[in-house]
Protein backbone atom coordinates (compact mmCIF):
# COMPACT_ATOMS: atom_id res chain seq x y z
CA UNK A 1 0.00 0.00 0.00
CA UNK A 2 2.87 2.45 0.74
CA UNK A 3 4.61 1.83 -2.19
CA UNK A 4 1.58 2.12 -4.33
CA UNK A 5 1.13 5.38 -2.13
CA UNK A 6 4.57 6.29 -2.94
CA UNK A 7 3.89 5.84 -7.16
CA UNK A 8 0.71 7.98 -6.97
CA UNK A 9 3.09 10.64 -5.07
CA UNK A 10 5.65 10.99 -7.81
CA UNK A 11 3.22 11.04 -10.30
CA UNK A 12 1.23 13.64 -8.87
CA UNK A 13 4.82 15.57 -8.42
CA UNK A 14 5.71 15.12 -11.96
CA UNK A 15 2.70 16.37 -13.38
CA UNK A 16 2.61 19.59 -11.29
CA UNK A 17 6.48 20.14 -12.73
CA UNK A 18 5.25 19.55 -16.11
CA UNK A 19 2.19 22.02 -15.39
CA UNK A 20 4.45 24.60 -13.60
CA UNK A 21 3.58 28.20 -14.59
CA UNK A 22 6.60 29.92 -16.47
CA UNK A 23 5.26 33.17 -16.90
CA UNK A 24 6.66 35.95 -15.13
CA UNK A 25 9.10 38.34 -15.20
CA UNK A 26 12.13 36.54 -14.63
CA UNK A 27 15.85 38.45 -13.85
CA UNK A 28 19.42 37.11 -14.01
CA UNK A 29 22.74 38.78 -14.12
CA UNK A 30 25.22 38.17 -17.03
CA UNK A 31 29.18 38.28 -16.01
CA UNK A 32 30.72 40.50 -18.71
CA UNK A 33 34.23 40.80 -18.29
CA UNK A 34 34.08 41.61 -14.26
CA UNK A 35 30.49 43.64 -14.98
CA UNK A 36 27.53 42.53 -14.15
CA UNK A 37 24.98 43.36 -16.82
CA UNK A 38 21.21 42.60 -15.51
CA UNK A 39 18.60 40.73 -18.36
CA UNK A 40 14.87 40.46 -17.87
CA UNK A 41 12.27 38.33 -19.69
CA UNK A 42 8.76 38.88 -19.42
CA UNK A 43 7.51 35.70 -20.06
CA UNK A 44 3.44 36.00 -20.97
CA UNK A 45 0.84 33.28 -22.58
CA UNK A 46 -1.73 33.64 -24.94
CA UNK A 47 -4.00 31.59 -27.19
CA UNK A 48 -0.90 31.31 -29.81
CA UNK A 49 1.73 30.28 -27.42
CA UNK A 50 4.34 31.84 -25.28
CA UNK A 51 4.88 35.34 -26.16
CA UNK A 52 8.18 36.75 -24.47
CA UNK A 53 9.92 39.88 -24.16
CA UNK A 54 13.48 40.85 -23.09
CA UNK A 55 14.82 43.89 -21.04
CA UNK A 56 18.17 45.29 -20.40
CA UNK A 57 17.64 48.35 -17.83
CA UNK A 58 21.36 49.79 -17.51
CA UNK A 59 21.09 50.30 -21.47
CA UNK A 60 17.36 51.49 -21.72
CA UNK A 61 16.06 48.65 -23.71
CA UNK A 62 12.60 47.66 -23.39
CA UNK A 63 10.04 45.41 -25.09
CA UNK A 64 12.81 43.21 -27.22
CA UNK A 65 10.62 40.98 -28.95
CA UNK A 66 11.45 37.25 -28.67
CA UNK A 67 11.01 35.90 -31.99
CA UNK A 68 10.83 31.91 -30.66
CA UNK A 69 9.50 30.52 -27.46
CA UNK A 70 8.76 27.04 -26.19
CA UNK A 71 8.81 25.53 -22.76
CA UNK A 72 8.91 21.71 -22.90
CA UNK A 73 10.21 19.03 -20.79
CA UNK A 74 11.18 21.99 -18.34
CA UNK A 75 13.18 23.36 -20.87
CA UNK A 76 12.72 27.26 -21.56
CA UNK A 77 13.71 28.06 -25.01
CA UNK A 78 14.90 31.46 -26.21
CA UNK A 79 15.40 33.21 -29.65
CA UNK A 80 15.65 37.19 -31.23
CA UNK A 81 16.52 36.31 -34.68
CA UNK A 82 17.61 40.22 -35.32
CA UNK A 83 20.28 40.26 -32.18
CA UNK A 84 22.22 36.73 -32.88
CA UNK A 85 20.56 36.17 -29.37
CA UNK A 86 19.63 32.43 -27.63
CA UNK A 87 19.44 31.46 -24.29
CA UNK A 88 18.05 27.65 -22.73
CA UNK A 89 17.97 27.11 -19.28
CA UNK A 90 16.07 24.32 -17.37
CA UNK A 91 13.22 25.05 -14.61
CA UNK A 92 14.63 23.34 -10.93
CA UNK A 93 12.09 24.22 -8.11
CA UNK A 94 11.84 28.16 -8.56
CA UNK A 95 14.99 28.91 -10.72
CA UNK A 96 15.87 28.82 -14.39
CA UNK A 97 19.80 27.56 -14.85
CA UNK A 98 20.82 28.01 -18.16
CA UNK A 99 23.16 29.87 -20.99
CA UNK A 100 22.83 33.04 -22.41
CA UNK A 101 24.60 32.65 -26.23
CA UNK A 102 25.12 36.00 -28.52
CA UNK A 103 26.93 35.71 -31.80
CA UNK A 104 28.98 32.95 -30.67
CA UNK A 105 29.93 34.30 -27.01
CA UNK A 106 28.31 31.96 -24.12
CA UNK A 107 27.94 33.39 -20.65
CA UNK A 108 25.95 31.51 -17.69
CA UNK A 109 22.42 33.07 -16.93
CA UNK A 110 20.52 31.79 -14.00
CA UNK A 111 16.96 33.19 -13.91
CA UNK A 112 14.48 33.69 -11.01
CA UNK A 113 11.25 35.48 -10.70
CA UNK A 114 10.93 39.18 -9.08
CA UNK A 115 9.27 42.12 -9.55
CA UNK A 116 9.09 44.71 -12.60
CA UNK A 117 9.98 47.55 -11.47
CA UNK A 118 8.03 50.56 -11.87
CA UNK A 119 9.99 53.88 -12.24
CA UNK A 120 7.65 56.82 -12.11
CA UNK A 121 8.79 60.00 -13.07
CA UNK A 122 7.90 63.55 -11.62
CA UNK A 123 6.99 64.87 -15.42
CA UNK A 124 4.62 61.68 -15.50
CA UNK A 125 1.35 62.70 -16.02
CA UNK A 126 -1.41 61.29 -13.75
CA UNK A 127 -4.79 60.34 -14.86
CA UNK A 128 -7.56 61.81 -15.13
CA UNK A 129 -6.25 63.68 -17.88
CA UNK A 130 -8.13 66.49 -18.89
CA UNK A 131 -8.51 65.48 -22.78
CA UNK A 132 -9.82 62.42 -24.50
CA UNK A 133 -7.19 59.46 -25.05
CA UNK A 134 -8.01 56.93 -27.45
CA UNK A 135 -6.33 53.66 -28.17
CA UNK A 136 -6.04 53.52 -31.98
CA UNK A 137 -4.75 51.09 -34.75
CA UNK A 138 -3.95 52.22 -38.60
CA UNK A 139 -2.11 50.23 -41.35
CA UNK A 140 1.06 50.48 -43.76
CA UNK A 141 -0.37 49.50 -46.80
CA UNK A 142 2.97 49.13 -48.23
CA UNK A 143 4.00 46.47 -45.87
CA UNK A 144 0.72 45.36 -44.75
CA UNK A 145 1.19 45.60 -41.42
CA UNK A 146 -0.72 47.07 -38.35
CA UNK A 147 0.09 49.90 -35.93
CA UNK A 148 -1.43 50.29 -32.83
CA UNK A 149 -0.61 53.67 -30.86
CA UNK A 150 -2.55 56.24 -28.85
CA UNK A 151 -4.15 59.67 -30.22
CA UNK A 152 -4.91 62.68 -27.81
CA UNK A 153 -7.40 64.98 -28.65
CA UNK A 154 -7.63 68.20 -26.54
CA UNK A 155 -11.46 69.36 -24.59
CA UNK A 156 -13.40 71.57 -26.53
CA UNK A 157 -14.37 72.14 -30.49
CA UNK A 158 -11.89 70.84 -33.38
CA UNK A 159 -11.07 70.49 -35.62
CA UNK A 160 -7.14 70.81 -34.07
CA UNK A 161 -3.76 71.09 -35.20
CA UNK A 162 -2.02 67.55 -34.65
CA UNK A 163 1.47 66.00 -34.64
CA UNK A 164 2.54 62.54 -35.25
CA UNK A 165 5.61 61.63 -32.65
CA UNK A 166 8.58 59.64 -34.65
CA UNK A 167 10.76 57.54 -32.35
CA UNK A 168 14.87 57.92 -32.73
CA UNK A 169 16.31 54.12 -33.41
CA UNK A 170 15.69 50.44 -31.61
CA UNK A 171 12.62 49.32 -31.27
CA UNK A 172 10.86 51.84 -28.86
CA UNK A 173 7.13 51.99 -27.63
CA UNK A 174 4.44 54.21 -27.98
CA UNK A 175 6.06 56.52 -25.23
CA UNK A 176 9.70 56.30 -26.33
CA UNK A 177 10.93 54.83 -22.83
CA UNK A 178 13.88 54.72 -21.96
CA UNK A 179 15.33 54.08 -18.15
CA UNK A 180 12.21 55.04 -16.65
CA UNK A 181 11.51 57.96 -18.65
CA UNK A 182 8.61 58.14 -21.14
CA UNK A 183 9.40 61.49 -23.28
CA UNK A 184 7.06 60.36 -25.80
CA UNK A 185 4.06 60.56 -23.05
CA UNK A 186 5.33 63.77 -21.21
CA UNK A 187 5.68 65.79 -24.60
CA UNK A 188 1.83 64.42 -25.94
CA UNK A 189 0.64 65.21 -22.65
CA UNK A 190 1.86 69.17 -22.73
CA UNK A 191 1.15 69.74 -26.39
CA UNK A 192 -2.48 68.51 -25.86
CA UNK A 193 -2.87 70.18 -22.54
CA UNK A 194 -1.92 73.02 -24.88
CA UNK A 195 -4.55 72.62 -28.25
CA UNK A 196 -2.34 70.37 -30.04
CA UNK A 197 -3.85 66.82 -30.78
CA UNK A 198 -0.66 64.37 -30.58
CA UNK A 199 -0.47 60.26 -32.17
CA UNK A 200 2.01 58.58 -30.67
CA UNK A 201 2.27 54.79 -31.57
CA UNK A 202 4.95 51.70 -31.05
CA UNK A 203 6.93 50.80 -33.46
CA UNK A 204 7.28 47.63 -35.35
CA UNK A 205 7.51 44.79 -33.51
CA UNK A 206 6.56 46.79 -29.92
CA UNK A 207 3.76 46.78 -28.04
CA UNK A 208 1.05 46.07 -29.47
CA UNK A 209 2.46 46.83 -32.88
CA UNK A 210 3.02 44.21 -35.99
CA UNK A 211 6.70 43.04 -36.72
CA UNK A 212 7.05 43.19 -40.32
CA UNK A 213 8.32 40.56 -42.54
CA UNK A 214 11.74 41.84 -43.27
CA UNK A 215 13.85 43.80 -41.00
CA UNK A 216 12.79 47.25 -41.42
CA UNK A 217 15.52 50.01 -42.48
CA UNK A 218 15.08 54.13 -41.56
CA UNK A 219 13.85 54.14 -45.71
CA UNK A 220 11.17 51.28 -44.31
CA UNK A 221 9.95 53.04 -41.23
CA UNK A 222 9.57 55.94 -42.82
CA UNK A 223 6.61 54.55 -44.30
CA UNK A 224 4.96 53.62 -40.92
CA UNK A 225 5.15 57.16 -39.77
CA UNK A 226 3.66 58.31 -43.02
CA UNK A 227 0.97 56.10 -42.16
CA UNK A 228 0.30 57.28 -38.71
CA UNK A 229 0.13 60.49 -40.64
CA UNK A 230 -2.83 59.54 -43.17
CA UNK A 231 -4.16 58.32 -40.11
CA UNK A 232 -5.05 61.80 -38.94
CA UNK A 233 -5.68 63.18 -41.86
CA UNK A 234 -8.64 60.76 -41.82
CA UNK A 235 -10.34 61.99 -38.32
CA UNK A 236 -12.80 64.58 -38.82
CA UNK A 237 -11.47 66.06 -35.49
CA UNK A 238 -8.36 67.27 -36.96
CA UNK A 239 -7.32 70.08 -39.24
CA UNK A 240 -6.24 68.74 -42.20
CA UNK A 241 -3.92 71.80 -43.02
CA UNK A 242 -2.11 71.88 -40.12
CA UNK A 243 -0.55 68.23 -39.39
CA UNK A 244 2.95 68.06 -38.63
CA UNK A 245 5.46 65.92 -37.90
CA UNK A 246 7.96 65.52 -34.48
CA UNK A 247 10.95 63.06 -34.97
CA UNK A 248 13.54 62.38 -31.96
CA UNK A 249 17.14 61.20 -33.21
CA UNK A 250 16.95 58.96 -36.13
CA UNK A 251 13.58 60.04 -36.10
CA UNK A 252 14.12 63.74 -37.09
CA UNK A 253 15.68 61.88 -40.72
CA UNK A 254 12.36 60.10 -40.96
CA UNK A 255 10.33 63.42 -40.81
CA UNK A 256 12.45 65.28 -43.70
CA UNK A 257 12.13 62.03 -45.85
CA UNK A 258 8.23 61.98 -45.37
CA UNK A 259 8.34 66.27 -45.72
CA UNK A 260 10.43 65.86 -48.68
CA UNK A 261 7.92 63.14 -50.74
CA UNK A 262 4.34 64.86 -48.94
CA UNK A 263 3.35 68.32 -49.86
CA UNK A 264 0.17 68.35 -47.22
CA UNK A 265 2.70 68.12 -44.25
CA UNK A 266 2.68 70.83 -42.60
CA UNK A 267 5.50 71.45 -40.52
CA UNK A 268 8.62 69.36 -38.59
CA UNK A 269 10.21 69.60 -35.74
CA UNK A 270 13.65 67.50 -35.52
CA UNK A 271 14.95 67.17 -31.71
CA UNK A 272 18.57 66.14 -32.18
CA UNK A 273 18.10 65.29 -36.08
CA UNK A 274 20.98 64.17 -37.84
CA UNK A 275 22.33 65.81 -40.94
CA UNK A 276 25.32 63.83 -41.90
CA UNK A 277 25.92 60.53 -43.84
CA UNK A 278 25.11 57.50 -40.40
CA UNK A 279 29.07 56.62 -41.00
CA UNK A 280 29.90 60.08 -40.47
CA UNK A 281 27.34 60.70 -36.96
CA UNK A 282 28.67 57.18 -35.35
CA UNK A 283 32.29 58.61 -35.47
CA UNK A 284 31.72 61.77 -34.25
CA UNK A 285 29.30 60.17 -31.61
CA UNK A 286 32.43 57.64 -30.63
CA UNK A 287 34.75 60.10 -30.40
CA UNK A 288 32.61 62.55 -27.91
CA UNK A 289 31.85 59.28 -25.87
CA UNK A 290 35.44 58.32 -25.45
CA UNK A 291 36.49 62.10 -24.87
CA UNK A 292 34.21 62.36 -22.33
CA UNK A 293 34.98 59.29 -20.46
CA UNK A 294 38.66 60.53 -19.98
CA UNK A 295 40.21 57.94 -22.69
CA UNK A 296 43.52 59.17 -23.43
CA UNK A 297 44.23 60.53 -27.09
CA UNK A 298 46.19 57.72 -28.39
CA UNK A 299 43.41 55.24 -27.65
CA UNK A 300 40.52 57.51 -28.86
CA UNK A 301 42.64 57.99 -32.43
CA UNK A 302 43.20 54.32 -32.67
CA UNK A 303 39.89 53.10 -32.13
CA UNK A 304 38.23 56.10 -34.46
CA UNK A 305 40.93 55.18 -37.16
CA UNK A 306 40.16 51.61 -37.01
CA UNK A 307 36.28 52.30 -37.13
CA UNK A 308 36.50 54.74 -39.48
CA UNK A 309 38.46 51.38 -42.12
CA UNK A 310 35.47 49.71 -41.29
CA UNK A 311 33.12 52.60 -42.61
CA UNK A 312 35.38 53.04 -45.84
CA UNK A 313 35.34 49.51 -46.38
CA UNK A 314 31.32 49.42 -45.64
CA UNK A 315 31.21 52.54 -48.43
CA UNK A 316 32.42 50.06 -51.04
CA UNK A 317 29.15 47.79 -51.21
CA UNK A 318 26.10 48.42 -52.66
CA UNK A 319 24.79 44.97 -50.49
CA UNK A 320 25.53 43.08 -47.70
CA UNK A 321 27.85 39.88 -49.00
CA UNK A 322 30.47 37.21 -47.49
CA UNK A 323 33.57 39.03 -48.92
CA UNK A 324 32.34 42.16 -46.86
CA UNK A 325 31.69 40.61 -44.19
CA UNK A 326 35.59 38.56 -44.52
CA UNK A 327 36.84 41.59 -44.53
CA UNK A 328 35.45 43.73 -41.69
CA UNK A 329 36.75 40.93 -39.48
CA UNK A 330 40.24 41.33 -41.37
CA UNK A 331 40.21 45.12 -40.07
CA UNK A 332 39.22 43.81 -36.86
CA UNK A 333 41.45 41.02 -36.06
CA UNK A 334 44.66 43.87 -35.80
CA UNK A 335 42.43 44.90 -32.59
CA UNK A 336 43.48 41.80 -30.57
CA UNK A 337 39.57 41.24 -29.98
CA UNK A 338 38.63 37.57 -29.03
CA UNK A 339 37.26 35.75 -32.71
CA UNK A 340 33.91 35.75 -30.93
CA UNK A 341 33.62 39.39 -30.35
CA UNK A 342 34.80 40.20 -33.54
CA UNK A 343 32.11 37.87 -35.00
CA UNK A 344 29.22 39.32 -32.87
CA UNK A 345 30.77 43.38 -33.80
CA UNK A 346 30.94 42.14 -37.42
CA UNK A 347 27.44 40.87 -36.94
CA UNK A 348 26.12 44.56 -35.98
CA UNK A 349 27.53 46.28 -38.71
CA UNK A 350 26.05 44.00 -41.48
CA UNK A 351 22.53 43.79 -40.14
CA UNK A 352 20.32 45.38 -42.46
CA UNK A 353 19.36 48.91 -40.82
CA UNK A 354 22.71 49.21 -39.65
CA UNK A 355 24.24 48.90 -43.30
CA UNK A 356 21.58 51.47 -44.62
CA UNK A 357 22.02 53.95 -41.73
CA UNK A 358 25.45 53.92 -42.17
CA UNK A 359 25.50 54.88 -46.42
CA UNK A 360 22.36 57.02 -45.90
CA UNK A 361 23.13 61.06 -46.23
CA UNK A 362 19.76 63.05 -45.08
CA UNK A 363 20.56 66.17 -47.25
CA UNK A 364 18.76 65.36 -50.43
CA UNK A 365 15.66 65.32 -48.29
CA UNK A 366 16.54 68.16 -45.85
CA UNK A 367 17.12 70.52 -49.57
CA UNK A 368 13.69 68.92 -50.95
CA UNK A 369 11.81 69.59 -47.58
CA UNK A 370 9.82 73.38 -48.32
CA UNK A 371 7.67 72.96 -45.36
CA UNK A 372 8.61 75.09 -42.00
CA UNK A 373 10.91 73.27 -40.07
CA UNK A 374 12.23 73.46 -36.16
CA UNK A 375 15.32 71.99 -35.37
CA UNK A 376 16.67 71.53 -31.90
CA UNK A 377 20.02 70.09 -30.34
CA UNK A 378 21.28 70.12 -26.99
CA UNK A 379 25.12 71.15 -26.84
CA UNK A 380 25.85 68.20 -24.14
CA UNK A 381 24.66 65.91 -26.82
CA UNK A 382 26.78 62.91 -27.01
CA UNK A 383 24.95 60.69 -29.99
CA UNK A 384 23.60 63.42 -32.24
CA UNK A 385 26.75 66.18 -31.66
CA UNK A 386 25.63 69.51 -32.06
CA UNK A 387 28.61 70.83 -33.24
CA UNK A 388 28.72 68.70 -36.51
CA UNK A 389 25.14 68.44 -37.22
CA UNK A 390 24.29 72.07 -36.62
CA UNK A 391 26.25 73.61 -39.17
CA UNK A 392 25.23 71.62 -42.01
CA UNK A 393 21.25 72.81 -41.57
CA UNK A 394 22.89 76.18 -41.80
CA UNK A 395 24.42 75.90 -44.70
CA UNK A 396 21.72 74.07 -46.35
CA UNK A 397 19.33 76.96 -45.10
CA UNK A 398 21.88 79.20 -46.67
CA UNK A 399 22.84 78.05 -49.85
CA UNK A 400 19.20 77.38 -50.92
CA UNK A 401 17.45 80.32 -49.40
CA UNK A 402 15.39 78.24 -46.41
CA UNK A 403 14.31 81.14 -44.26
CA UNK A 404 11.66 79.01 -43.11
CA UNK A 405 14.47 77.12 -41.26
CA UNK A 406 14.83 77.62 -37.57
CA UNK A 407 17.99 76.33 -36.02
CA UNK A 408 18.84 76.26 -32.09
CA UNK A 409 21.27 75.11 -30.41
CA UNK A 410 20.40 74.52 -26.46
CA UNK A 411 22.86 75.08 -23.58
CA UNK A 412 23.47 72.56 -21.60
CA UNK A 413 21.00 69.71 -22.70
CA UNK A 414 21.82 66.29 -23.58
CA UNK A 415 20.34 63.89 -26.32
CA UNK A 416 17.25 63.63 -24.60
CA UNK A 417 17.14 67.30 -23.67
CA UNK A 418 17.25 66.89 -20.24
CA UNK A 419 19.38 69.34 -18.32
CA UNK A 420 22.69 67.45 -17.44
CA UNK A 421 26.02 67.82 -16.39
CA UNK A 422 27.94 65.50 -18.44
CA UNK A 423 25.52 64.24 -21.37
CA UNK A 424 26.67 61.12 -20.86
CA UNK A 425 23.88 57.67 -21.62
CA UNK A 426 24.93 56.21 -18.25
CA UNK A 427 23.36 59.63 -17.28
CA UNK A 428 20.01 59.26 -18.38
CA UNK A 429 18.25 57.50 -15.54
CA UNK A 430 20.01 59.17 -12.74
CA UNK A 431 18.49 62.72 -13.94
CA UNK A 432 14.87 62.92 -12.90
CA UNK A 433 13.93 65.22 -15.77
CA UNK A 434 12.39 63.81 -18.35
CA UNK A 435 12.70 66.37 -20.64
CA UNK A 436 13.33 70.19 -20.39
CA UNK A 437 10.03 71.96 -19.91
CA UNK A 438 11.34 74.98 -21.48
CA UNK A 439 11.98 72.42 -24.64
CA UNK A 440 8.43 71.90 -24.55
CA UNK A 441 7.56 75.26 -24.13
CA UNK A 442 9.45 76.32 -27.66
CA UNK A 443 7.95 73.28 -29.56
CA UNK A 444 4.57 74.34 -28.28
CA UNK A 445 4.60 78.30 -29.07
CA UNK A 446 6.27 77.30 -32.49
CA UNK A 447 3.50 75.16 -33.48
CA UNK A 448 0.81 77.36 -32.31
CA UNK A 449 2.27 79.90 -34.60
CA UNK A 450 2.42 78.05 -37.36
Amino acid sequence: MKKTITILLLISLSMAAFAQDITGYWKGKLNVSGTELEICFDIMNDATGYVVKMDIPAQGARYIPVDEASFEMMTLKLKINKLNITYEGKLLMNSIIGEFQQSGLKFPLNLTKGEKEVTIRSQNPKEPYPYKSEEVKFKNQKEGITLAGTITIPEGDGPFPAVVLISGSGTQNRDEELMGHKPFLVISDYLTRNGIAVLRYDDRGSGESEMSAKPGTTMDLSYDAEAAFDYLKSRVDINKSKIGLIGHSEGGIIDFIIASRRSDVSFIIALAGPSVRGDKLLSAQQKKMLENQGAPAQYVNSITDMYDKIYSEIEKYDEITLELQSNLESILSSSGMPQATIKQTVGAFIEPWMFYFLKYDPNEVIINTQCPALLLNGTKDQQVVASQNLPVYKNIAAENGKKNMEIRELEGLNHLFQNCKTGSVSEYMTIEETISENVLEIIKNWVLAI
